[in-house]
């Protein structure tokens, strides 16, 4: 018992003069790689970290989402993306981390976002269910499952015709 005592008095000390020299610690966030993203996964990144940067980083997503998708689609997806938004909000374990728009690299709350949105879209609800559950309370569980769903179909079909209409190489056979 008195060793413990010691043992708090000398750790509850050290920690007293780090406060007092001004020393504190930082915390870094851990940036995984984004090398291996899918167009779709990484507009749901940019998209949040336009709505996480300012008014005009969001205008020129909803720019850049019209001229790609049309209005009608930009808006049905950006009011899905909103009430995404508005459910992890309300219903998360912890606020969300969402680096700026420039850095290079996304941390593991983007990528379980990005990997929800996919896996919702795709219908593999398993995977999706899974994923939300790290993200928010059971009651918000299928609501953001849809609203998850409605988000990436738009950009899911923006990828497909980037794929299909992509400009084709000619061989020098042709």
């Amino acid at each position: 018992l008195s060793y413990l005592r010691i043992f708090l008095i000398i750790l509850i000390g050290y920690y007293a003069t780090r406060v007092q020299q001004g020393s504190t610690m930082h915390h870094s966030h851990i940036l995984l790689p984004d090398d291996d993203l899918r167009s779709a996964e990484m507009r749901v990144i940019a998209l949040l970290r336009a709505w996480n940067t300012n008014l005009d980083a969001q205008s020129a997503m909803w720019e850049d989402l019209q001229t790609s998708l049309g209005d009608a689609r930009a808006r049905s997806c950006l009011q899905a993306f909103e009430q995404m938004l508005q459910l992890l909000a309300k219903h998360s374990w912890r606020p969300v981390t969402i680096m700026p728009m420039e850095t290079k690299g996304m941390t593991p709350d983007e990528a379980a976002l990005a990997r929800f949105v996919m896996a919702s879209t795709e219908q593999r609800r398993d995977t999706a269910l899974a994923e939300a559950g790290f993200l928010v309370a059971p009651n918000a569980l299928l609501p953001l499952l849809c609203a998850a769903s409605r988000f990436g179909l738009p950009l899911l079909c923006e990828e497909c015709r980037a794929r299909i209409f992509a400009p084709v190489a000619k061989s020098p056979l042709n």
